[in-house]
């Protein structure tokens, strides 16, 4: 019989998958940000009914408290409860919360609860109380910056003229901006609001240096200077998952990894519910603060940077030389996220409408394979090194490269299975990943140029280290719990 937790991780991953056809038409729960709030939404409910029903019982789960504050706990009666209880009462926590965050889904998840009971058997107890649970969850996040989607309720941004900050993408101009003030939504269950160190000062030899390595390993297949290998190309559509039709946000991906590294270790069904809670949550606070310092810092992306790198270039220039300096070109473009499962004659690229840095996958995937690297090595289910290396194995065939998505030509890309010797390695791959499609400069995830620079760098720049401290903050929490009311970001007029 399925483990309650990993069924309905899986029908949560389901509903992310099928809600997005692109990230610009998610009906439910758009892009990155959203996403990773509602699976963190999700697993407070599963993790909570599972630990409270328990307790209930008289068999209360070590090491697992309960997420929700004493005040907003629902009281359990053990009345009428019978061995499928916790499961029961899991089952309906994850379906009305559910059905909350993604209506237009509701058949799906009615059918799968309908299934479920099934295999379980019907139960009152279990019933009424998990839902119970996913209401006092809704409640707690109900007021906390997210709704109604900021982008549509507070229309506040206005892309800056000036060189360096982040305008449309060329390609795409009326992609708009996703996020603008999700920074502000509140946080999960962090202590404090992580600081993060800028960007590498634009001109410098660091920022060049990166800069090139984007111009040449992200280009367009059309584009003359383009210098990436067939390896590359595939590390950057392994990872991608950009909202894509069929294939849905990062967050998804992350935690389909994980269900792997869960199944290996054989875990229980009470560390899967913690494993699943510390790394959605993790995520969730992940997402409110790389989208904080998106908008804080404001950096274009490649594809503006290296078109307007000349003072002549862009729209707040007034007068130029008559040659460009090396670094620009005005006519560059990047490989692009890729644009799955959709066919397009016009393979027109595509930039994620929000600015470069820190990287979102970079930050979601360090605080997600870091928080749970920290965990299964308190469980004895592995070690990580004196160097921060990992014995995390894995092999894991992505949803873009599963002989099944398609080009926009109507190709059908080969099916590949990837292994990895560690989540370090991982950690690493996924934020290099973006440099290759051209979206994404490389100090935007990690300034190492290797899985070891990048765990040794103390310089505190890109969402690897933002990522990795969110991790270490929540794992080394003693009790789990929304974040206190004076964990704020830093004022949006001061230096983070």
């Amino acid at each position: 019989m399925d483990d309650p937790i990993l069924y309905w991780n899986s029908v949560s991953l389901e509903c992310n998958r099928r809600d997005h056809t692109g990230v610009m038409a998610a009906r439910n729960q758009r892009g990155p940000t959203l996403s990773s709030r509602s699976l963190a939404i999700v697993h407070i409910a599963i993790h909570d009914a599972y630990v409270l029903t328990q307790a209930g019982l008289g068999t209360p789960v070590a090491k697992n408290d309960p997420y929700l504050p004493p005040a907003l706990r629902p009281v359990f009666s053990s009345t009428g409860s019978t061995t499928a209880t916790a499961a029961v009462a899991v089952g309906a926590a994850a379906s009305v919360a559910l059905l909350n965050l993604y209506p237009s889904l509701a058949s799906l998840i009615n059918d799968e609860y309908a299934r479920f009971c099934s295999m379980w058997g019907p139960d009152d107890a279990g019933d009424r109380f998990g839902a119970a649970v996913a209401h006092a969850v809704l409640a707690l996040r109900q007021d906390d910056g997210a709704q109604p989607d900021p982008d549509d309720a507070i229309p506040d941004y206005m892309p800056s003229a000036g060189p360096d900050r982040h305008r449309p993408d060329p390609l795409n101009p009326g992609q708009g901006f996703l996020g603008v003030r999700y920074g502000f939504v509140r946080p999960f269950a962090i202590s404090s609001f992580h600081s993060l160190a800028s960007y590498k000062t634009i001109g410098s030899a660091a920022y060049k240096a990166h800069q090139m390595q984007v111009y040449t390993k992200g280009a367009a297949p059309s584009q003359a200077v383009v210098d990436r290998t067939p390896q590359e190309t595939l590390i950057g559509t392994y990872w991608a998952y950009d909202g894509a039709k069929d294939i849905g946000t990062p967050p998804r991906l992350y935690n389909q990894i994980v269900r792997l590294i869960a199944a290996a270790s054989g875990l229980s069904t009470e560390q899967n519910a913690r494993l699943f809670l510390l790394i959605n949550i993790a995520m969730g606070d992940a997402g409110i603060q790389a989208w904080f310092y998106k908008y804080f810092y404001d950096l274009w992306r490649p594809v503006v940077g290296i078109r307007e790198s000349d003072p002549s270039m862009g729209p707040s220039a007034t007068k130029g030389g008559i040659t460009l300096d090396p670094t620009c070109d005005p006519f560059w473009r990047p490989l692009g996220a890729p644009k799955t499962n959709v066919i397009d004659e016009r393979v027109r690229t595509f930039t994620p409408p929000f600015p470069s840095y820190p990287s979102g996958h970079a930050t979601f995937g360090a605080a997600c394979f870091h928080v749970a690297r920290l965990y299964l090595k308190s469980l004895g289910k592995g070690t990580i090194n004196a160097d921060r290396t990992d014995n995390f194995a894995f092999q894991f065939v992505s949803d873009e490269l599963n002989g099944k998505s398609i080009d926009p030509d109507d190709t059908v890309r080969a099916r590949h299975v990837r292994s990895f010797t560690g989540l370090h390695e991982a950690i690493f791959e996924n934020a290099l990943s973006r440099v290759f499609l051209g979206v994404h400069w490389r100090f935007d995830g990690t300034t190492g140029t290797d899985p070891a620079s990048m765990l040794a760098a103390t310089d505190n720049v890109g969402g690897v280290p933002l990522g990795l401290a969110i991790a270490a903050d929540i794992f080394g929490q003693a009790n789990l719990k929304p974040s206190p009311s004076n964990v704020k970001p830093p004022p949006f007029d001061a230096t983070p």
